[in-house]
């Protein structure tokens, strides 16, 4: 991991421009998204975060798997292995909802950002309510579910 992160920040570090800069002509329409602060460094830094997480996800699940199949060869019976994992098949239904709701106030919210250039300040505010709304969804949902 700490090679990846390394590798990137390298090839960040020497990457050049690749446009011919003879000419004096400045580009028509430039994407807010692709210069500025949010372009350059908080993109790729939620990029690589997304990545790392993703990463230790399937590490978490596949030792928890591992470790499981090992306590059911040594004797231990998989009811109880259930239990000390607690992998519920509700809890995961119940996970999976979350990130569905969440995704889709990231969504919502980046749309909303996109239709109100240019990106300022008050587009950290718009993703902030945003992702704060999903969560309150989330909220309501798992009231409902306990009913």
């Amino acid at each position: 991991m700490i090679s990846l992160i390394s590798l990137s920040s390298a090839v960040n570090a020497i990457a050049q421009n690749g446009g011919n800069q003879t000419s004096n002509a400045k580009p028509i329409d430039v994407d807010p998204l692709a210069s500025g602060p949010i372009g350059e460094i908080i993109l790729p830094i939620l990029f690589i975060s997304f990545l790392i997480f993703m990463l230790t996800v399937l590490v978490k699940h596949f030792l928890d798997f591992r470790l499981k199949n090992k306590m059911i060869d040594r004797g231990m019976s998989e009811q109880l292995s259930t239990y000390l994992f607690n992998t519920n098949g509700q809890n995961k239904y119940n996970e999976v909802i979350k990130l569905a709701i969440l995704f889709c106030g990231i969504g919502t919210g980046l749309i909303i950002t996109h239709l109100t250039r240019p990106i300022n300040i008050h587009s950290l505010a718009i993703m902030a309510f945003s992702i704060g709304l999903s969560y309150f969804a989330y909220f309501f949902y798992l009231r409902r579910q306990d009913k």
